[in-house]
């Protein structure tokens, strides 16, 4: 009997995140297999994860965080959540979206460390196929890629191509006020488990914490700020005469046809946002899981697209959120980003009923009863205490209905 075959196209996160799972989850009368042009280059920086990330791997790779081996394979670090620093006159530790413990990892690694974990525990279902892909045709009952010149047909594909080349198809986001990043490495730092989110003049800065090095990016607005100047603020901050000069432009946006025919669209082919508190790679595994849904229990694609978008809606509110109360900063970055944010959260309804919801529960001593909406209640409580917005505070009306199961 013929085997039914799922292809996943690319080899950056989130396509190796999708081989993981569905090697995980599917069984042996199915191949899996891994779609790459080995000479097209991935993005390749250090990334910053959550505790479902880990899941996902110690379940598909059987890779364990209190192993120092697959910690080197990975050229990761331990992460038990961000340090904001200078968003509010006192620094503090901002937890993970569920659990409390997750990794900083190589992009660059990751590709091999799983193929070869995968090719080891799962024989019977893994395959890689070199080449690059030229075109895809979704049929009422296959895919045909065309993949250097000749034609291969699978059941089923996820798209982790890579950043669209048309967005008309795409919703552009509002939700945040940087617009671009630059990058520098270091060699030499000490190491601290944790992500940094250091707000600046101009915008904030990340930096990840690899064994090997420790990967900054400073967020800012071209409109508002110039290259130079941004440069010079991200010298100033980590005592260098100069910067590794990286750039990158972006705009954020997302699809609401995640799921088209037989495809599912999943990394930046899905959606792109800023790198605030790692938000991506836990949608990345929410479109992985929703797409294995549709295929095994057949979901219906419509529901699945819609509850994709509004989780990637809520992950903007997340965003917007951190923002609207600007930082200890008063300059005209901050001035434009707490008005543009603030603005945009007073339109924001499931938001608003979130709040009311929350405070009600938090008055009756059960807050964590409350639904998830891309935080779970806990870090939302500590994150709103922190961030000093009292947003759940007590009150007297009725908790509205909110979609989403309880915590």
């Amino acid at each position: 009997m013929r085997k039914k075959r799922l292809g996943v196209i690319g080899v950056g996160s989130a396509g190796i995140l999708s081989l993981v799972h569905f090697c995980t989850w599917l069984g042996n009368d199915w191949e899996v297999v891994s779609i790459h042009n080995p000479d097209k280059p991935i993005l390749g920086i250090g990334e910053s994860t959550n505790g479902g990330f880990v899941a996902l791997l110690e379940k598909g790779t059987h890779f364990a965080l209190g192993r120092k081996e697959d910690l080197e394979e990975l050229d990761a670090t331990l992460k038990f959540g961000s340090r904001f620093k200078n968003w509010r006159e006192h620094n503090w530790l901002n937890p993970l979206l569920d659990g409390n413990t997750a990794i900083h990892f190589n992009s660059f690694n990751f590709k091999d460390f799983a193929h070869r974990r995968l090719t080891k525990l799962w024989p019977e279902k893994f395959r890689v196929m070199e080449g690059d892909v030229k075109s895809l045709d979704s049929l009422p009952h296959k895919v045909v890629v065309e993949i250097d010149g000749r034609k291969e047909d699978f059941d089923y594909i996820i798209d982790c191509m890579g950043y669209p080349q048309d967005l008309s198809q795409y919703v552009m986001s509002d939700c945040t006020p940087v617009n671009r990043c630059i990058i520098h490495n270091m060699k030499d730092y000490d190491l601290e488990y944790e992500t940094d989110h250091i707000a600046t003049r101009n915008g904030w800065m990340f930096g990840v914490p690899l064994i090997s090095r420790k990967t900054y990016g400073y967020m800012f607005n071209d409109t508002i700020t110039t290259v130079e100047d941004a440069k010079k603020d991200m010298c100033d901050i980590l005592g260098v005469d100069e910067v590794d000069g990286k750039e990158y432009l972006f705009k954020c946006y997302y699809t609401e046809k995640m799921i088209e025919g037989r495809i599912c669209k999943c990394g930046n082919k899905a959606m792109f946002f800023e790198p605030l508190v790692a938000n991506s790679i836990f949608l990345y595994i929410l479109g992985i899981r929703m797409f294995f849904d549709h295929i095994i229990e057949n979901a219906p694609v419509a529901e699945l697209n819609r509850r994709y978008a509004e989780a990637i809606q809520e992950m903007e509110d997340v965003i917007s959120y951190y923002y609207k109360g600007g930082s200890i900063f008063d300059t005209p970055f901050w001035d434009f980003a707490t008005q543009k944010c603030a603005e945009r959260m007073e339109k924001r309804e499931r938001f608003k009923q979130l709040c009311t919801h929350y405070a009600n529960l938090k008055a009756q001593g059960v807050m964590n009863y409350g639904p998830t909406y891309a935080f779970s209640p806990l870090t939302w409580e500590i994150v709103d205490e922190q961030m000093g917005y009292d947003s759940f505070a007590s009150a007297d009306a009725p908790a509205p209905a909110m979609s989403g199961a309880p915590n």
